[in-house]
């Protein structure tokens, strides 16, 4: 987020999801998933960022969007009670395996939370999946890539 090469962004304001998702950690690599599973879970807290086009691009190449997240647009309440439509990225389809082996739903996530799980960087996780021969967009979703 803060590399300037990626162009650039500027914070608005905390916020809470309308709807309620749940986000969950799991799978081998401990990461963080927000299911787009509407109604169960908590009102998912966060933080809202103006970016342009470029970092835009850059979050939508980081979170795998359209393959393997999705970035939609939902109602966040922010800190000041007003109402603004953002993007978010949900997990559109997972492994119903995830969700038994998953933390419990969270309202908020943070690396260095009270969940006790130890979050496995992409880097490592390519290195893990490389030498296990396994593809993680199977591993959580269950299909492979188009």
């Amino acid at each position: 987020m803060t590399d300037p090469k990626t162009g650039s962004y500027e914070f608005v304001s905390g916020g809470k999801t309308i709807e309620k998702f749940p986000l969950i950690i799991a799978s081998k690599f401990n990461i963080p998933f927000l299911l787009n599973d509407a109604g169960k879970g908590h009102r998912i807290s966060g933080e809202i960022y103006s970016v342009d086009e470029q970092k835009l691009a850059a979050l939508d190449e980081l979170e795998s969007h359209p393959t393997f997240y999705r970035r939609e647009e939902h109602p966040i309440e922010m800190t000041n009670g007003d109402v603004l439509k953002v993007w978010i990225y949900l997990l559109p389809t997972w492994r119903e395996e995830l969700v038994q082996t998953a933390s419990e739903p969270m309202p908020n996530y943070s690396s260095t939370g009270s969940h006790g799980r130890v979050y496995v960087s992409r880097y490592l996780r390519k290195e893990v999946l490389a030498e296990e021969n396994l593809d993680l967009v199977d591993l959580i979703r269950g299909t492979q890539r188009n």
